[in-house]
């Protein structure tokens, strides 16, 4: 993004370079102007005398007219940084050469139209630069039929119709001009401020789209600290007790041992590779191998038999017709059960026995895990990480049954957890399903 500093140095030239413009074509037409004038002086020879008189006159006339164009050079040089008074500059000076109708009309009264073209295009309401044309075609009108109406009516005798024929087509010239370069000037102001709405658009789109990055990284980033927590604390809950078994039966049952040990490397080898599925998601393959799907559903009877392995008995249940589920329906459910397993593990006590029942409906799937473990209530309901959480959804539970909760809500479903009437600890979640085409 560019910085104050380089902002500023591009005002400054982008100013210079419209200054130069000015100042050029001030000089392109002064030039111009002055070499139409020494020519008409040149050609005019002896007819000039008629029309101005002698040379006092002629240096009178001459010195009005330079008057007028130091005027219309002035407004050409400043029009950009200050239109309304390059609009009076430049139009006092073209009232001087309309009022005096011995000399002609030269380029560098254009710069009228042109100052009232900026003051048009600069302006920043229209009822501005309509009050600027107004005065102007006023004041051009005037001029033009006072200066026109000695050398038309001088000498003549036409009918006042047509004196006043010839007057109104003197005055179309210059009142077309400040038209036309008004409607220009206008034209380019609204097209400016058009620019200038896409610009705006364009920045507040490209804010809104960085926002919704920042809220999806942080999204991604909570949801990768609930996977790793499920994936750790499940996985460290049965290597734990996998591992107190093996110490109990080290001398006595040596065979049970080394079987405990086995299971404890095989639950750490696949912790080890959710994890490292985890932390590459990012990048969609883990040392060149693609990562395989996040685990959920269909991998339950395999979570259960790890749990069973490690001690803790656990009935599975499915009752109704199971749907197809979106990805992120499916691996949330798997996680919410390992978590609540992982809980009855932790704190459900030796012999706890836990039950996992998944109904599905047509509009929703119901998720229970309950266990009759007497170490939850009878130490006031801890939860996953072993802080007590009182009530169910209290602010101080850890970050296990938070992390259910969170789930939960995201799929827009509803969760309760807590202590049972009947002993032990059970979680309840109700994710909606989505409607089927």
């Amino acid at each position: 993004m560019p910085t104050v500093e380089a902002m500023n140095t591009a005002a400054r030239s982008r100013h210079h370079r419209v200054s130069l413009l000015d100042a050029g074509l001030a000089t392109l037409l002064t030039t111009a102007s002055v070499a139409l004038l020494v020519l008409y002086l040149y050609g005019a020879g002896t007819k000039l005398s008629y029309v101005i008189g002698s040379q006092a006159n002629l240096r009178e006339h001459l010195l009005a007219w330079s008057v007028g164009a130091v005027g219309s050079i002035a407004g050409l040089v400043i029009r950009h940084r200050l239109p309304a008074a390059a609009l009076v500059l430049a139009a006092g000076g073209a009232a001087v050469h309309y009022a005096d109708s011995a000399l002609p009309h030269l380029p560098l009264d254009l710069a009228a139209p042109i100052a009232l073209y900026t003051m048009a295009s600069t302006a920043p309401a229209r009822r501005t630069s309509c009050a600027a044309l107004a005065g102007t075609l006023v004041t051009a009108a005037a001029l033009t039929l006072v200066s026109q109406y000695g050398l038309i009516v001088k000498g003549s005798h036409m009918p006042s119709v047509t004196v006043a024929e010839h007057l109104g087509g003197a005055a179309v010239v210059p009142v077309l001009l400040l038209a036309i370069a008004w409607v220009a000037g206008d034209a380019a102001r609204t097209r400016q401020a058009y620019l200038q709405a896409l610009q705006q658009r364009a920045a507040d789109l490209e804010r809104e789209r960085a926002q919704r990055d920042a809220l999806a990284t942080a999204a991604e980033r909570a949801r990768l600290t609930r996977e790793m927590h499920d994936v750790i604390a499940h996985g460290l809950s049965v290597m734990v007790a996998q591992a107190q078994g093996a110490a109990a039966a080290v001398r006595r049952h040596p065979e049970r041992s080394r079987a405990a040990l086995d299971e404890v490397i095989a639950t750490g080898r696949q912790s080890l590779a959710e994890m490292r599925q985890l932390l590459g998601t990012a990048r969609g393959c883990v040392d060149g191998v693609l990562l395989s799907p996040q685990p959920g559903l269909g991998a339950l009877p395999g979570l259960v038999d790890q749990v069973r392995r490690a001690g803790t008995e656990v009935h599975l249940a499915f009752d109704g017709e199971s749907a197809v589920l979106p990805a992120a329906l499916d691996a949330s459910a798997y996680r919410i059960v390992q978590e609540a397993l992982t809980n009855t593990r932790k704190h459900g006590g030796d012999g706890a026995r836990a039950s996992v029942r998944i109904v599905f409906s047509s509009t929703r799937m119901e998720i229970d895990i309950a266990d009759d473990g007497p170490g939850v209530a009878h130490a006031n309901s801890h939860d996953t990480d072993g802080q007590p959480s009182g009530q169910p959804g209290d602010e101080g539970a850890g970050n296990g049954l938070r992390g259910i909760r969170e789930r939960v809500e995201l799929l827009g479903g509803q969760v309760t957890a807590g202590p049972r009437a009947e002993g032990g600890f059970g979680v309840h979640a109700i994710l909606p399903l989505p409607a089927m085409p």
